[in-house]
């Protein structure tokens, strides 16, 4: 290798650790889990775990795609499932992508070919800016579920300019919602589509866990929909639900669909055994609902600046870099799993104290969690 090139690598990761923002892999952290997305419990579930063993030692399917699904990668079982998601959401179609991330990169890259703008929420997940992207459209930023400034982005757009807005239904660093409804009806005021990022909405919102868009009757009023397996689901992986028509479109265009290989046919089997259980799993859904609705109680109370947030992301601004590493050390020390959030996963001077809540969460392990961060902040 090029010694300028290794000086360069050294040089970076130096920068980084003198600022305080250099990141190494560990294993999940120990303790109360307050940091993962498995928001029902289904990464730990036996039932589910029953069922995939059953699947692997029954099923027929392969467990590999041996390539793309446009050469030997297609499989009965992965169309079986994307027929499950298209008929448990409500859409014309559904194209299975080996993670969330690669679905919401897909779409919005293959976008740039149908319209000539993005109109992007400003905390739109990484995949999504990294589709807009490359996508070619020219990208206008209105901000965080400012309906005044999305309307106003709308009404500059040209006479027969194309556009689609792309927004999430739960913003995975704020824990907001968006408001889909206001948004679907400043679009078609426009004439422009709707993308939702169901990512953290998946599983929990909507009749037996279907998603914001179908609580909210919006399902045939948005272009499309990005849902993944690997949050509420507990697997990994994720879908685009679409018409028929755009389905077609991305197995043509959507690069990180033709260059990929495809989904483990035994993989596709096991979700569809999620699909299985999720009308089952209302106590689940109530449970941390309930857990949502203490943890604002324990707000209310506090002294601390915790966001806004009626979702099951909750977040605790500690602005600083070293500040939150050392805040953050405080809480890990005293046996809970709620990690600090850095640049540039948000911009310097919004780091966090992130908390994700979950069914298995009690309010003991709350109560424990506010204890720990007046004793990390005084």
């Amino acid at each position: 290798m090029s010694a300028a090139i290794r000086r360069a690598i050294r040089e970076a990761l130096r920068e980084r650790e003198k600022a305080g923002l250099l990141r190494s892999l560990e294993t999940a952290p120990g303790g109360i889990d307050f940091c993962s997305n498995d928001y029902l419990g289904l990464a730990r579930d036996r039932r589910l775990r029953r069922r995939i063993a059953a699947l692997a030692a029954d099923s027929a399917a392969p467990q590999g795609a041996t390539g793309s699904r446009l050469i030997s990668g297609n499989h009965p079982e992965i169309e079986a499932l994307e027929d499950r998601l298209a008929g448990f959401y409500s859409s014309e179609a559904a194209l299975v992508f080996s993670s969330g991330f690669a679905a919401n990169l897909g779409l919005l890259a293959s976008l740039g070919g149908l319209v000539q703008t993005l109109i992007c929420d400003r905390l739109l997940h990484a995949s999504a800016i990294d589709g807009g992207r490359l996508s070619g459209a020219k990208r206008v930023i209105f901000a965080h579920n400012d309906m005044r400034d999305l309307k106003a982005r709308l009404g500059e757009l040209h006479s027969g300019e194309t556009a689609a807005v792309a927004v999430d239904t739960v913003y995975s660093m704020d824990g907001d919602f968006a408001p889909i409804e206001e948004i679907a009806d400043l679009a078609e005021e426009h004439d422009a589509a709707v993308v939702v990022d169901e990512a953290h909405a998946n599983g929990v919102l909507g009749p037996a866990g279907r998603g914001g868009a179908v609580a909210a009757g919006l399902q045939d009023r948005v272009l499309a929909r990005v849902v993944t397996f690997g949050k509420a689901l507990g697997l990994q992986g994720g879908a685009v639900l679409c018409s028929k028509d755009l389905r077609d479109y991305l197995v043509n265009f959507a690069r990180s669909f033709v260059f990929s290989t495809g989904v483990s046919p035994l993989w596709a089997a096991s979700v569809r055994a999620v699909y299985e259980l999720l009308p089952e799993l209302n106590a689940e859904r109530e449970q941390l609902l309930g857990n949502v609705t203490y943890f604002r109680e324990r707000v209310a109370e506090s002294a601390q600046p915790w966001l806004e947030s009626e979702s099951w992301i909750q977040c605790l601004r500690v602005p600083g870099a070293r500040r939150i590493t050392r805040v953050g050390g405080i809480v890990r020390s005293r046996g809970l799993a709620a990690l600090p959030i850095r640049a540039p996963t948000v911009p310097a001077g919004e780091e966090r104290i992130r908390v994700c809540l979950h069914a298995y969460n009690t309010k003991e392990e709350i109560d424990l969690l506010f204890s720990a961060v007046d004793e990390a902040l005084r």
